[in-house]
């Protein structure tokens, strides 16, 4: 493949992904999104599995206190972004993208529907810890506008806020 298909390629990918409401039946497509994981997404977001437990438990049981946007590509899970506290006025933001496309601005898309999600209900902002060797997300959350506020309660993630104007 020449760098010119390549770039069809990865615009193609781009254009085709959909960026729906996560679904009870979802659940086939979220255990082969964290089946999919290396070791740097799994370091990074799934330590201890935790991330995949909490997904798959709002896919059998919506929780009114969580909203889940999954990004599909192809029939598979490419991405997702979600929001926990809900309920609160600056609800906690999580995000991943799966590792084969990464550098497609994937992650872009998913930050800015949440954004724009979060804005048309009302809230305050948006918060999010990252773990400290996530500089790619780093890189990414300051572009669209969080402040790196300092360590978290942890000492090996760092807590980001986005507040909104009023």
């Amino acid at each position: 493949m020449n760098a010119r298909d390549a770039k069809k390629n990865d615009a193609k990918s781009c254009s085709d992904i959909v960026i729906r409401e996560m679904i009870t039946a979802d659940e086939r497509l979220v255990k082969e999104f964290f089946d999919s994981m290396g070791g740097e997404s799994r370091a990074l977001f799934n330590r201890g599995e935790y991330n995949r437990r909490r997904t798959l438990k709002y896919c059998a049981n919506q929780n009114p206190q969580s909203c889940y946007w999954i990004a599909t590509l192809d029939g598979k899970m490419a991405g997702y972004v979600f929001f926990t506290d809900w309920n609160t006025t600056i609800p906690e933001l999580g995000i991943a993208v799966r590792e084969d496309l990464w550098g497609k601005h994937l992650g872009s898309r998913l930050m800015d529907h949440a954004i724009e999600v979060a804005k048309k209900a009302g809230k305050g902002g948006i918060r999010l810890t990252t773990q400290m060797a996530n500089l790619r997300g780093q890189v990414l959350y300051e572009k669209k506008g969080f402040k790196l506020m300092g360590q978290y309660k942890n000492a090996v993630e760092l807590f980001y806020l986005l507040w909104f104007e009023a």
